[in-house]
């Protein structure tokens, strides 16, 4: 299929001149649009999967923390539930994005 970049190159001289630079100005545009709108969706994409990816495996950090919190309770262990206590609380007050610098290098 011809591109309307191609297709406007080809369209006869009785065309106005200033009509068709208006139009190729407006073709123009309409695919750096174009270009734009894949640009954002390509970034969409990678973010989509990497927080996906980034809070999956908070998931399993924090079931993990709450085994060992129930398995100190059942045993008795203070030490144990203060542990994933202690480390489940570090872990749900920090961000997964707080590093700046890993998030400006993405």
């Amino acid at each position: 299929m011809e591109d309307a970049f191609s297709l406007f190159s080809r369209l006869p001289d009785s065309i106005p001149r200033d009509d068709a630079e208006e139009a190729f100005g407006l073709l123009a545009d309409y695919k750096h649009k174009e270009v734009a709108l894949a640009e954002i969706t390509r970034k969409y994409d990678f973010y989509e999967k990497l927080f996906a990816a980034v809070f999956a495996e908070r998931k399993e950090i924090t079931k993990e923390y709450f085994r060992l919190i129930d398995q100190g309770i059942r045993e008795k262990n203070n030490d144990l539930v203060l542990a994933g206590l202690s480390s489940l609380s570090s872990l749900v007050t920090s961000s997964p994005l707080a590093n700046q610098d890993f998030m400006k290098k993405l």
